[in-house]
């Protein structure tokens, strides 16, 4: 299945039907190397008697072969553990150290049973669904979808700001007025937000301001907006930054994108921030 399995620190193995039936075919270190594995003729046993010769390992910061007494056959770990192990643990690992293999564990789960543990499926990454690039004004968003792919956040900030003023059939005036904002269509805002979210890992993006701006009191008046600031990297000893100087990169801070281009292209900005989330409150997403 294509999967990599951890025999001993010494060496690795596919386990394959294959390779286990093929005589005569030795993996993995002396140290580690169950008794018919040496010989040649491995079994899935085998597998679980490195596994308990490296757990024993671990557990005392030995060599394996100062753990075994040749002259007693058997081995002695229990005598340099420096803490104690429980009972059941310490039976399991005697069982997976037999020397003979049907004395062994025969499988995995026999193990994992006698330690009375459940196996939990690994969970799978739920793929991010595609962003319909939806638009009440019929906008393109497609160049901005592509810098966020690319991780660019400065060129995907200042396209973020252009496609909002020609939503708002302002890019003319080159700023967003109180009207403006108020009504913004919220189609434009959710699929900005969207692909802000998604390439960002929900790291960035106007539903992430949002709720920020809501623990901090979530009213557009000037402690808000300085709360805000401070919180989004926006602001830096009591005074708000130029937009140069923000972080372009993955160290920003939660929410410190979009923060749409520079200041000069809004009016007051720290007022058109909390203004601007209002309407993303508005808007419900």
């Amino acid at each position: 299945d294509n999967k990599l399995f951890l025999v001993d620190f010494g060496a690795a193995k596919a386990a394959t039907i294959t390779a286990l039936a093929v005589t005569g075919t030795v993996i993995g270190s002396a140290q580690y190397t169950a008794p018919e594995q040496a010989m040649g003729k491995p079994t899935f046993a085998s597998d679980l008697y490195s596994l308990g010769v490296t757990c024993i390992h671990l557990l005392t910061n030995i060599e394996p072969f100062d753990l075994f007494d040749v002259s007693e056959s058997d081995w002695v770990w229990r005598d340099y553990l420096k803490v104690k192990v429980n009972n059941t643990l310490g039976q399991v690992l005697d069982k997976l150290l037999q020397q003979g293999t049907k004395k062994r564990f025969q499988t995995a789960q026999e193990v994992l049973e006698a330690l009375q543990l459940t196996v939990k499926p690994t969970p799978q990454p739920t793929p991010q669904p595609n962003i319909e690039l939806k638009s009440a004004k019929w906008v393109n968003y497609g160049q901005l979808e592509q810098l966020l792919k690319a991780g660019s956040w400065k060129e995907a900030d200042q396209e973020t700001a252009k496609k909002m003023l020609e939503v708002a059939g302002r890019t003319k005036e080159g700023e967003l007025d109180k009207d403006s904002i108020d009504n913004f269509p919220c189609e434009d805002l959710r699929t900005i937000d969207q692909l802000w979210v998604k390439y960002s890992m929900s790291r960035f993006g106007f539903s992430v301001q949002k709720k920020i701006w809501l623990e901090v009191g979530g009213k557009v008046d000037s402690e808000t907006e300085c709360k805000l600031g401070d919180l989004l990297g926006w602001r830096k000893n009591g005074s708000w930054m130029d937009y140069d100087d923000l972080t372009f990169s993955w160290k920003a801070p939660v929410g410190h994108f979009p923060r749409v281009g520079r200041v000069s292209m809004f009016i007051n900005y720290q007022r058109w921030a909390s203004l601007f989330l209002s309407r993303v409150e508005t808007c419900r997403f």
